[in-house]
């Protein structure tokens, strides 16, 4: 009996994903009890995604921020053990920048309504939010319409 050969060619659509809109980090990764451990752990994850050390990092911030901030403060930031020391937001805003970590925002974000997007979708949203001005003033108008025949 001929054994028979596999199709290469055809997708197999059950093994199909849809692309993630969403950039996130891995849960467990960034899972804390408190909202103060979360910015800690999200703040550790992304450095440590990013590949740079710790100093390299740091040593860009500071030319960024035009003010010194040493490998130290990056680690207390990071640490959920050290909870005087609280990131501020403009700093965490030029580290999100500096790594170009949507995550950290995304992961920040997840208890919330509000997800970051790139920038590159804009006008798709902005497409689609008129689409639906537009479905809802076309059932306003239909309705008008009709209420307007009834009368007569």
């Amino acid at each position: 009996m001929a054994k028979a050969r596999r199709d290469t060619l055809t997708v197999d659509l059950l093994s199909w994903e849809p692309p993630q809109v969403e950039a996130r980090f891995d849960a467990q990764r960034v899972r804390a009890a408190t909202l103060a451990g979360k910015v800690c752990r999200v703040l550790a994850e992304a450095m440590k995604e990013d590949g740079r050390s710790r100093d390299e990092i740091a040593a860009e911030l500071s030319a960024y921020l035009g003010e010194d901030i040493s490998r130290d403060s990056l680690d207390a930031w990071a640490s959920e053990a050290r909870d005087k020391s609280n990131i501020g937001a403009y700093r965490l805003i030029a580290l999100v920048k500096l790594l170009n970590s949507p995550e950290m925002l995304n992961e920040l974000l997840s208890d919330t309504p509000f997800l970051v997007v790139d920038r590159k979708y804009r006008s798709l949203i902005e497409r689609e939010l008129a689409i639906e001005t537009r479905e809802r003033l076309d059932r306003f108008i239909s309705a008008s319409d009709a209420e307007w025949r009834s009368r007569k």
